[in-house]
């Protein structure tokens, strides 16, 4: 573990270090499979652990976050473009999509998560081609590192928590796929320049028995 870093966001700067505020958690415990996502979930702040609930009104209020964070992620897409690094582009949309149709928008009448993954798939293609067409690309911020952190915690602490109830192939699938988008975040923020030409990371094989 590295030492705690003294400046920026509170989540991004120790995201960034691989530094925990909480020790341990059972929700870290079960992603100790997956390291970058055990990180994030040292922390999420203990009172929002316990007080997750499966209301509409509470899904409202996180739908807004998952919203900053799809928007986030297909800014790190532009940016990757426009750094020449279109290996690693298939795999951010598939999850940008992914965690699309994951999380039900509770602003439409009818549900469809089909409609939500095309919405921002093509979202995502808009972006990355204007940053290959040499479109400006500002930077990430602190704010929307953070906004994408935040959407993490959400969608590991609602996926995690539904171990036993959907097929087992799909959880490890859906962790595997965050954990390494999560991998490429820390890697990219750290050092844009340096992660150009590496390869594209490769989810865990097995993450969760």
């Amino acid at each position: 573990m590295h030492n705690k870093p003294e400046s920026g966001k509170a989540r991004v700067r120790h995201f960034m270090c691989d530094y925990r505020r909480v020790r341990w958690s059972s929700l870290s415990e079960k992603l100790e499979p997956c390291p970058t996502l055990a990180c994030i979930a040292g922390n999420i702040p203990p009172k929002k652990l316990k007080g997750w609930n499966y209301t509409d009104e509470f899904y409202h209020a996180r739908f807004k976050e998952i919203r900053l964070c799809l928007h986030g992620l297909i800014g790190h897409g532009a940016c990757l473009a426009a750094q020449g690094r279109e290996e690693q582009l298939p795999a951010l949309r598939d999850f940008v999509c992914g965690l699309a149709a994951f999380w039900p928008d509770p602003f439409e009448e009818k549900d469809d998560p089909q409609a939500r993954e095309e919405h921002y798939g093509a979202l995502f293609d808009k972006e990355v081609s204007a940053a290959q067409n040499g479109g400006g690309v500002p930077e990430l911020s602190e704010d929307r590192k953070e906004n994408i952190l935040i959407g993490l915690e959400n969608y590991i602490i609602d996926l995690a928590g539904q171990f036993g109830e959907i097929d087992q192939e799909a959880l490890n699938s859906g962790l595997g796929a965050c954990e390494s988008i999560a991998a490429d975040l820390r890697q990219t923020w750290a050092d844009p320049m340096q992660t150009q030409n590496q390869e594209p990371i490769q989810p865990p094989s097995q993450v969760l028995s």
